[in-house]
């Protein structure tokens, strides 16, 4: 099977600290290939043009048009942009997916996925987190019956008081923990209760709001009930010190994680009695770097993760940007569905959910939410004061 050719739009951070790398890691392997990338300040295309030697645009209508060889497009631009730019790349015949969050809301999703239905192209969302290695462990431990029944699940995001973001704190960090409270419940949300507040500075300081980059909320949490009965727990801060928790509490086991990357818990039933549950990871040294080979927690039998990627120089990390990658990839030159696809939209929907739950004073929000909501409404009518027009209408 051929390899797929990517274009990218969007030369900023998440694309240079994130998907360059690893899209550069697969190309060296053969598994895909970069062949032109684009974004709107010309410095920042030609930088990356010219260090991955591919040719570089400031238009994407003209990267679009002038590249034919391009199966799909990587959209890493501001959130704002996601869906008017996803929509371009679909009618322009490109397979598409778009980093986290979807779209800023539900009609701007819709705008996005009505389009590559129309155009008959596959869609899938850059939503690394549940495709990284713990997290596939985690998942397969709910699934071979070592947790039991999941009860409850606690998701407290690490941002910290130095994360920027486009369309709010928990929308932009908030979508990677309800895909997260999604995969572990195995299940859909049914009701979610929620409240965002601004701690620092506060109302009338607008001068500070902006130096200090909080044109948000800074702080945000939402309860999420779920249909087979479970609850989730998100809670997001740019307040005070980084810190990060996730805990899954099963009827026969808890698996902890106390700081992203390390100091993963399992306490299960052994014997009878509920005991600690030893995960031990494998490394191998490739080009002197230790890779991630597989992740086996000592249950009986034992659970066994293998990575996927074990032949590439990709930390844990990347191993997550890579699945997301190949996921849209392999759909474009295979025709197979993407991994996630529209369940990307969910996330968002939550997301929605919670700012909605927090604007009427705590009230459950229903879902699906099946029309407008007045969250949605303000982030429209901010967005045509910005750019004359209405996002569904990009």
């Amino acid at each position: 099977m051929r390899i797929a050719n990517m274009g990218l739009i969007g030369c900023g951070g998440i694309a240079r600290h994130s998907h360059l790398p690893t899209v550069e890691e697969l190309s060296r392997r053969r598994a895909l290939r970069l062949v032109a990338v684009c974004d709107i300040v010309e410095q920042s295309a030609r930088e990356i043009g010219e260090k991955y030697n591919v040719p570089y645009y400031t238009d994407p209508d003209k990267m679009l048009e002038r590249e034919k060889e391009v199966d799909f497009v990587d959209i890493c631009t501001g959130d704002f942009t996601h869906h008017s730019l996803g929509k371009m790349a679909a009618e322009s015949g490109k397979h598409v997916i778009v980093e986290k969050p979807m779209a800023v809301t539900l009609p701007c999703c819709d705008v996005m996925i009505d389009a590559c239905r129309k155009a008959g192209v596959h869609f899938e969302v850059a939503e690394n987190y549940f495709r990284m290695p713990t997290d596939r462990l985690i998942k397969r431990l709910i699934q071979s019956g070592v947790m039991g029944d999941v009860m409850r699940v606690y998701m407290v995001d690490p941002a910290g008081p130095s994360l920027p973001t486009h369309s709010g704190l928990c929308i932009d960090m908030g979508v990677h923990r309800m895909s997260q409270l999604r995969t572990y419940a195995g299940s859909e949300p049914r009701r979610v209760v929620g409240v965002t507040k601004r701690f620092v500075p506060g109302e009338g300081k607008e001068e500070e709001v902006a130096k200090a980059g909080r044109t948000f909320e800074d702080w945000g949490h939402a309860i999420v009930d779920f249909e087979n009965g479970s609850v989730g727990i998100f809670e997001c801060s740019a307040v005070g010190e980084k810190a990060g928790y996730r805990q899954v509490v099963g009827t026969k086991g808890t698996f902890r994680d106390n700081v992203w990357g390390g100091g993963l818990s399992l306490r299960a039933s052994v014997g009878g009695k509920m005991a600690d549950v030893p995960i031990d990871r494998k490394t191998k040294e490739i080009d002197g770097k230790d890779v991630l080979q597989s992740m086996v927690v000592k249950t009986e039998p034992e659970t066994i993760w293998e990575n996927p990627f074990k032949g590439y120089v990709l930390d844990d990390w990347r191993v997550g940007i890579a699945e997301e990658l190949m996921s849209i990839a392999n759909a474009a030159v295979s025709g197979a569905d993407p991994e996630y696809g529209i369940g990307g939209r969910r996330d968002v929907e939550m997301c929605v959910a919670l700012y909605e739950s927090s604007l009427k004073g705590m009230a459950p929000v229903n879902l699906p939410i099946t029309s407008i909501t007045s969250y949605e409404q303000m982030v429209h009518e901010a967005y045509e004061g910005v750019f004359g027009h209405s996002p569904t209408e990009a």
